[in-house]
Order: structure tokens, then C-alpha cells, then sequence
């Protein structure tokens, strides 16, 4: 018997073109997606993958019945939402994506608010960059994402929480006595970035390069693909860096970094809640959707 779950995977694996891929998605070991992959070979009695210059494709027979699951996929989120409104106690799974920014600090409480709402719901959280989540969207493993960046027109977005980028240092540093400092100034720091993908890091770039600083000459001694560790080093009495003012704040208010005004330096950016143009929203991503925009920014930031 064919069940839900070997359904997803196979679709997963299908759309991402990868095992691994899709047992990151999809919080099962990779050994997992292999045997669900294989059992449902087994019923269908046909090899459903191959692979093709170093990727995994679907076979002939692989693509018949892709495009049966995916509709019968379609088919059972329209059942959880109908069986939505006749009662509240209904279980499923909402694939959400964040991206890694805003995982770091305040997601994470609003994702455990949400689903003591919903307990009966399961929710798998995707953390990577903008890019991945909006890949991860339209190929349909995720319901609904939370980016860094405004999306491509092949997405729906509606504009979340306008988030500050501060420059920062620890409190013994010179800087952080001096409290604001020309922008030339940053030749003389040790800095420590986010990785060269990073949305954080394209944002300050692009400030800093308005304001006439040369970012290549800037003393980049280390590049960190997580915000939380480049506040744990710089507290800890090393180098300055750029981040989310929301990561920082209790620390900022604690006395443990110091924030350092750059003159005429300001980067903001907004956070969008995002979802395929043309794709149904699933009642547990709607849902989503309404909770986040409930919340004001006062409550999301403090």
C-alpha cells in the first residue's frame, strides 16, 4: 500500500534531484529516503530514478507517476483543509523556509507560539539563504518561506519586518569608545563577515561602497556562515562586525558589545513572507501567513 509519506519523498527527490537534498528537507536520514524510494519501486515494479551525468532524474516511468503523486498531494492538502474547518484538532506538516538571519533570534519563539496553537501540527523549519528557500518554493517541497530580499516576479510576497544592520564591537575596543567614527576609519578594524553569499553581507557592501570605502581594502580576517558566532567572537574581545541589530540587542543591552555609529551609514532591508505566484496556499500555510502578520513589530523586536 501506497502511503502519504512515500509520496512526499518521492516528490521531494524528484524536484531537488538529490537524496540528500531531500532527507535534509524532509528531517529523515538519507538511508530513510532510500528505503522509502525503494519500497515504493518495489510496488510500482519499475526503477522510478537513474542517474544522468552525475544527478538523479526521473525515469519514464518515474515521470507517470510523478505526475500522479503530485496531484494526489494536491488533492490531500484540499482534504486537510476541508477536514480544517469541520474540526480544529487536525494533524499535517508545514514546510516552512527562513532564512538565516532571522532563524537566529526571533523565529524560532514565533514558530513555538504558532504551533502551541496547532499542536496536533507537525513543522519542519528549512534555514538557508534567500536563493535556496526560493528554489525549495516553487519546486514544492516548502509551503511558504521568510526571506531576506524582495523575490523574483515568479512569487507572491508581502512585505513582513523592517530589520536595522549595525556595526559593533566589543567594549574595550577603541571604537566603542570613541562612538561614532568616519567611514575611512574602517580601514584600521579587524573585521569579522558573513559568508560572500550572505544577504547581510551584499547589503553592508553596498552601504559601505555608497559612502566611498573601498570594500576590497577592507582587513577581512574572518568569514562565518552564522551570525551567532561572529557575536560570540567579538564578545568574547575580538574584532567588529556587521549584523542584525534584532540578533544583538540583549547583548547590546547587557553592555556586552557596543554598537558604533558609522557616519552617514544606514542599512536596512525588509523581510518578505513569500509563496509561488501561481501556486494554492495550504491551509496550514495560510494560517502561517495570518499568525506572522498578527504579530506587531514592537512584539516581533523586543
Amino acid at each position: 500500500m501506497i502511503d502519504i509519506t512515500k509520496l512526499k519523498t518521492f516528490v521531494a527527490v524528484a524536484d531537488l534531484g538529490s537524496f540528500s537534498k531531500a532527507s535534509e528537507i524532509l528531517y529523515i536520514t538519507q538511508p530513510a529516503v532510500t528505503q522509502q524510494i525503494k519500497a515504493l519501486e518495489k510496488i510500482v515494479g519499475a526503477k522510478l530514478f537513474q542517474r544522468q551525468g552525475g544527478k538523479i532524474v526521473l525515469t519514464d516511468e518515474g515521470r507517470r507517476i510523478y505526475e500522479i503523486a503530485r496531484s494526489l498531494l494536491n488533492d490531500y492538502e484540499n482534504l486537510m483543509e476541508e477536514m480544517a474547518k469541520i474540526k480544529k484538532d487536525f494533524k499535517d506538516t508545514l514546510f516552512v523556509g527562513v532564512s538565516t538571519t532571522l532563524s537566529e533570534y526571533k523565529i524560532p519563539e514565533l514558530i513555538a507560539e504558532f504551533h502551541s496553537q496547532m499542536p496536533g501540527i507537525s513543522i519542519r523549519m528549512f534555514v538557508e539563504n534567500s536563493q535556496q528557500i526560493e528554489d525549495s518554493l516553487i519546486s514544492g517541497v516548502l509551503n511558504v518561506g521568510v526571506i531576506e530580499r524582495a523575490p523574483s516576479e515568479k512569487f507572491q510576497s508581502i512585505k513582513w519586518l523592517v530589520d536595522e544592520i549595525v556595526y559593533f564591537t566589543y567594549p574595550e575596543h577603541p571604537f566603542a569608545r570613541e562612538g561614532q567614527i568616519e567611514p575611512e576609519r574602517l580601514y584600521e578594524a579587524d573585521i569579522i563577515f558573513r559568508e560572500v553569499s550572505s544577504g547581510t553581507r551584499k547589503i553592508v557592501k553596498e552601504e559601505l561602497e555608497r559612502l566611498g570605502v573601498i570594500f576590497e581594502k577592507l582587513n577581512i580576517k574572518v568569514e562565518v556562515n552564522c551570525g551567532r558566532t561572529i557575536l560570540n567572537m567579538v564578545r568574547s574581545g575580538y574584532g567588529t562586525s556587521f549584523l542584525s541589530k534584532g540578533l544583538l540587542e540583549r547583548d547590546l543591552q547587557e553592555g556586552s558589545i557596543v554598537q558604533v555609529k558609522i557616519k552617514g551609514f544606514g542599512a536596512k532591508r525588509w523581510y518578505y513572507i513569500v509563496y509561488p505566484e501561481n501556486a494554492k496556499l495550504s491551509f496550514l500555510a495560510s494560517r502561517f501567513i495570518r499568525f506572522l502578520l498578527s504579530k506587531s513589530e514592537r512584539e516581533i523586536t523586543v
